[in-house]
């Protein structure tokens, strides 16, 4: 859901909110859904599949990081991983991957929006997570692909559905 409250980018990144931080659109607010359980728990997953590439392969993993996907827009990636380390607190270098994570009460159209907004920022592995299914899609050129693992062949890494989601 989108505020109609314009709000210049500076403001957005000074500004602590309550709640689940708010994505920024061309000077819009876009409320995040609530995460619920399953979702905190698959970004718990994640990161635990993630740490051995952080160790090996120098591939380094966030949660909830807030990104600058464009001049006027910044997401929040439910996870999101870096073939750089990253010291800057909202990176405007896209990360190697993210995965979002679908909460009950998202639209499609606004996920697909986020997921295409990544893309456009030159993100190379997206992921779309849908917990109460168990399901996992890559995103790509516009559409979403089930997939049965999270496969990034330059790491050699296929993290399986099962330990994604338990």
């Amino acid at each position: 859901m989108v505020t109609n409250a314009l709000m210049s980018a500076v403001d957005y990144l000074r500004t602590s909110f309550e709640g689940p931080e708010p994505d920024y659109v061309n000077g819009e607010l876009v409320e995040r859904s609530m995460p619920n359980l399953s979702h905190s728990l698959l970004q718990i997953r994640l990161a635990d599949a993630f740490k051995s590439l952080e160790d090996r392969r120098k591939l380094f993993r966030s949660t909830e990081i807030r990104l600058r996907v464009s001049h006027a827009k910044f997401r929040v990636a439910d996870f999101a991983a870096f073939s750089t380390e990253v010291h800057e607190q909202v990176p405007e270098l896209p990360p190697y991957l993210v995965v979002e994570i679908v909460s009950p009460d998202d639209r499609y159209e606004d996920i697909m929006s986020k997921l295409a907004d990544y893309e456009e920022a030159g993100v190379e592995f997206i992921f779309l997570a849908d917990t109460p299914v168990r399901k996992l899609s890559r995103f790509r050129r516009g559409d979403l692909v089930g997939v049965a693992a999270l496969e990034l062949p330059a790491y050699g890494a296929s993290i399986p559905l099962s330990a994604i989601f338990g």
